[in-house]
């Protein structure tokens, strides 16, 4: 039986709760209960393997996780019933089997937005209370506060799971981990949140350009050739001599975090490790400079870019529409979180759907940045064997219903028999990057220079890297404290 328990419902919780068993004021769903088939193939285009955990009773014990309102986590992580639609049902079914396998009961707790989350967890192990089993964080708020306080637990040192597994992002263990101590992890149950390029596939045949899916399989996919094909299809379409909002451009976006993608689809990571294995800056050199000035070249100089800042207005997440829209045919390609390739589902674009470029033909592979959240423990879980197995048996059901069901949604209807947009997914999601610089919110050191036009990184970097440094430092020293 899941539980949503709301910020109105919390307060009474928190005080006649102990542990995560305690009785608790809930609003109910009652289901239907199912028989858990547990037999399963040793691997699947997925990635999925059997995660060969004991089974456990648990005796019907609450299993609580708090997560923030963010869209992401709110449309895609829990399922009240079988409605039918994909997604939902995949969600479904994976509570479900979780659920019945160890006798255990989801509690899913939010009491707000993001900034929530970082002082409930302070509270509740300031307290010594078990409140909570599993956090989901958003990607950047207040992470490096969860370690120097030593609030979270160490994801090496929970037992009944295998961060070994492909389910398990190791991009996350590469780039967090700190002699030993790992606060924070990632898995399939985090389903990623990337950003991509739409392209529109008449202005590609009315212009004679390369077909985009080829350039991409044959290594040839970059930001110059991305720039070469967007210069030949900007037009001044009511000849009035101004390029507006209501002519056709090359190359459209919205300005601010989603440029902030472009150094990993480069090649090029914020922070990396030093000689010693400790977290550094990465991005002072020449390449970052290139990077800098190839976007806002593209953006700014070459005449066949249109950009605009972030509004409500412009924001199909809230009902808005851009002022020029790809979804209107008048964009040849638009870099937008993936995510909302679900607002096409009406279009008549005939559109498809690529990884960010990359910096030349010599980088080896596609990469791109995940931008979705983190799981972590409170330091205060009373039972950490219960957390690890539940963690991974989650994963696994993950890789092996649900993200078959989000790449069904993502494709949809209009492109699903595009054998190559399938393609262009697994490429997407194959190699997903988490960058500690951007998760401990320096983001903005790619994508203010690009939104301000400002492409100078020497600059930048010596007016914030006091600032940098400190929080590389705080971040190695929490991790310290765990030891």
């Amino acid at each position: 039986m899941k539980r949503i328990i709301t910020a109105l419902l919390f307060t009474a919780l928190l005080v006649s709760s102990v542990s995560c068993a305690s009785e608790q004021t809930t609003v109910e769903t009652t289901v239907a209960a199912r028989s858990v088939e547990t037999t399963a193939p040793e691997e699947d285009d997925y990635g999925y393997v059997d995660p060969e955990l004991p089974e456990k009773d648990y005796d019907g014990r609450a299993f609580n996780i708090l997560y923030p309102e963010w869209s992401l986590y709110n449309n895609y992580y829990f399922a009240e019933e079988d409605n039918g639609e994909v997604v939902n049902d995949a969600l479904y079914d994976r509570a479900r089997r979780v659920e019945e396998y160890f006798n255990i009961d989801f509690s899913y707790i939010t009491l707000g937005y993001i900034e929530t989350i970082y002082p409930a967890v302070q509270k509740v192990v300031a307290a010594g209370m078990s409140e909570y089993d599993l956090v989901l964080t958003h990607n950047s708020t207040s992470l490096t506060g969860y370690v120097t306080e030593g609030i979270v637990a160490n994801w090496n040192s929970v037992p009944s799971i295998d961060l070994d597994k492909p389910y398990w992002n190791q991009s996350v263990r590469e780039s967090f981990e700190v002699n030993g101590i790992l606060p924070f992890m990632s898995s399939d149950y985090i389903l990623p949140d990337v950003n991509s390029i739409f392209f529109n596939k008449g202005l590609i045949e009315q212009y004679s350009l390369e077909n985009p899916y080829e350039l991409v399989e044959s290594g040839v996919w970059t930001w110059d050739k991305l720039r070469e094909l967007a210069s030949g299809a900007a037009a001044d379409l009511n000849g009035d001599s101004i390029m507006d909002d209501q002519d056709q451009y090359g190359f459209v976006a919205e300005l601010g975090w989603q440029f902030a993608s472009v150094f990993t689809a480069c090649g090029q990571d914020y922070f990396g490790k030093d000689d010693d294995g400790l977290p550094a800056i990465a991005c002072d050199n020449d390449k970052t400079q290139d990077i800098l000035e190839k976007i806002t070249q593209l953006l700014y100089r070459d005449d066949c870019s249109y950009t605009w800042n972030h509004s409500a207005e412009y924001d199909p997440n809230q009902g808005g529409t851009p002022p020029v829209s790809f979804d209107n045919g008048r964009a040849l390609f638009y870099l937008t979180p993936l995510s909302l390739a679900t607002t096409f589902r009406e279009t008549l674009v005939d559109y498809g759907i690529l990884p960010l470029p990359k910096y030349d033909e010599n980088q080896s592979d596609y990469s791109t940045l995940n931008w979705a959240g983190f799981m972590c423990i409170p330091a205060s879980v009373s039972d950490l064997e219960c957390v690890g197995l539940v963690s991974e048996m989650l994963a696994a059901e993950s890789c092996r219903t649900v993200m078959p069901a989000f790449y069904d949604v993502l494709l949809g209807e209009k492109i699903a028999l595009d054998p190559d947009a399938k393609e262009m997914l697994d490429i997407l999601f194959d190699n997903t990057i988490y960058d500690l610089g951007v998760n401990l919110s320096y983001y903005s050191l790619c994508s203010s220079q690009i939104s301000n036009d400002s492409p100078n990184n020497t600059s930048y970097l010596a007016s914030n890297r006091a600032a940098i440094e400190k929080t590389i430092n705080d971040y190695i020293e929490g991790c310290e404290g765990y030891n």
